[in-house]
């Protein structure tokens, strides 16, 4: 027998709620996006989504707990889009065709407002924590795929890739931060070729390096 459908006020509330506050999130990653943090308002977060700006506050509280559940919404999208790629990764050159197709989609309301975010509170400490905390899951896919490329090899245990997935994040956040001061991408373009042809070296370069380290840590017999 089919179980009926809940249609209760209380049911069909919590999902009209719900309705109201993604399309709230969503203005708000695209004022964001169209008008920068400094332009992002109460009042422009509703022009942008055609609602009226108290429910900006009865939903979020405040304009920086809306945009901290903007940033950790556009987070949860672009993870549940790339978890895969970075959960395969066996080479460097994977890590930056991740990075490559991060950046072709910073057009994206998800990926130019966390840019945007990212950059206007780097120097408030108390949201920078909080930012730094949504942002950790991201950083922690980096590493394990930074240990799966590594794998055996005696460089390993010499190389805090939590601390470098850190870098590398630091790294392609400033792209993103600085190519949106150049329309054209032409120097964004024009590193990321550098990066892959440095990675096109990377793997070769490690198996080098541990065919030496390993003859001079066991040499074979004269």
């Amino acid at each position: 027998m089919k179980k009926p459908t809940d249609t209760s006020p209380s049911r069909k509330s919590s999902k009209s709620g719900n309705d109201t506050k993604n399309k709230i999130l969503d203005a708000a990653l695209q004022t964001v996006k169209n008008e920068g943090l400094v332009g992002t308002s109460a009042r422009s977060i509703a022009r942008t989504g055609d609602f009226n700006q108290a429910l900006v506050f009865y939903h979020f509280g405040s304009i920086e707990g809306l945009l901290l559940a903007a940033l950790e919404r556009a987070h949860e999208r672009r993870m549940d889009r790339f978890e895969h790629d970075l959960a395969t990764v066996t080479e460097l050159q994977g890590l930056t065709r991740i990075a490559q197709e991060l950046h072709a989609s910073a057009e994206d309301p998800d990926q130019a407002a966390l840019a945007a975010i990212v950059a206007g509170w780097s120097a408030t400490s108390d949201n920078g924590k909080t930012v730094l905390g949504i942002l950790q899951p991201w950083n922690d896919m980096v590493s394990k795929a930074l240990k799966r490329v590594l794998g055996d090899h005696p460089l390993a245990k010499f190389i805090p890739t939590d601390d470098l997935a850190h870098a590398i994040a630091g790294l392609f956040l400033g792209i993103e931060i600085l190519g949106r001061l150049d329309p054209s991408n032409q120097q964004a373009d024009r590193i990321f070729a550098v990066l892959n042809n440095l990675a096109s070296f990377g793997t070769p370069l490690l198996h080098a390096m541990e065919s030496q380290l390993t003859d001079q840590i066991d040499p074979s017999p004269a």
